[in-house]
């Protein structure tokens, strides 16, 4: 049976200082906690129903270091959803560290005051399908570590790393060191025909004003998705994790088209 003092304990997690204090975040429903437990990440304890709890391999019930009953009842309170699924884990926040060598023949992901914990979440789930595996955040912006954001992600939060940064100053320094910055606007050179590279920092901005000014100025490179009919009603721009999904498939596709020219090369 849970305490009061438990319940309070993993409610507190939904408040992002207590997250950062205590290096903890919470993970919720049948599969994502199931893929938690079987990648080895650092689970602290699941809480599961003992239906849920029965229904767990073998494997999976060794691998989750503490394994508590909980009621349906008690899950709700523990819960950040309206229907929880199940069970819910309690995760150590994985510590990522920056290596600019990283960039040096792949693609980040750097966003500028993104704000919605959603949105967070559909964007680290493009970068985990593109292959991207470092994804920086304004220290402005949403916690990819916030319940929602989790949900969002759909397990893609396990599969990248998150650094979170003073984008402005981040972006000076990767200028500084010569590094490509492509940034998503509504008025830049198509990404259809514009020159792309094989690395570099993929920048997108908040979803209703965009990149900052002062973000801007570093670009080596504004890149712009063609509409294909005239801006009007909801049609004036994309949602910010469908632009970042375009732009990283485009990349991706020519980076896959050049090393298959290159391989085609080198067998003549």
């Amino acid at each position: 049976m849970l305490t009061k003092n438990e319940t309070r304990s993993v409610s507190a997690l939904q408040d992002k200082r207590e997250r950062d204090r205590l290096g903890l975040y919470v993970v919720e429903g049948d599969k994502l906690v199931r893929e938690a437990i079987s990648l080895g990440l650092d689970v602290e304890v699941v809480y599961g129903e003992s239906a849920w709890i029965g229904e767990l391999p073998s494997c999976l019930v060794d691998g989750a270091p503490r394994l508590v009953e909980v009621t349906r009842q008690e899950l709700r309170r523990l819960s950040a959803l309206v229907t929880p699924h199940g069970a819910l884990a309690i995760l150590r926040k994985p510590r990522a560290i920056w290596e600019w060598r990283s960039v040096e023949s792949d693609l980040a992901l750097v966003l500028e005051s993104v704000q919605d914990p959603g949105n967070l979440g559909s964007l680290l789930r493009v970068a985990a399908w593109f292959g991207i595996a470092d994804v920086v955040l304004s220290s402005d912006g949403a916690d990819a570590f916030q319940p929602k954001a989790v949900q969002a992600s759909m397990g893609a939060v396990f599969h990248v790393r998150v650094h979170s940064v003073d984008v402005r100053s981040f972006l000076g320094e990767a200028a500084y060191r010569g590094f490509p910055i492509y940034a998503a606007t509504l008025a830049g050179e198509s990404v259809y025909d514009a020159e792309l590279g094989s690395h570099g920092l993929l920048l997108f901005g908040n979803e209703s004003s965009g990149l900052s000014a002062e973000s801007l100025a570093h670009a080596s490179k504004r890149l712009a998705i063609p509409a294909w009919r005239d801006a009007g009603p909801g049609r004036d721009s994309l949602n910010v994790a469908m632009a970042a999904a375009i732009v990283s498939s485009e990349f991706r596709r020519r980076g896959t088209r050049a090393a298959a020219l290159g391989q085609s090369r080198d067998l003549a």
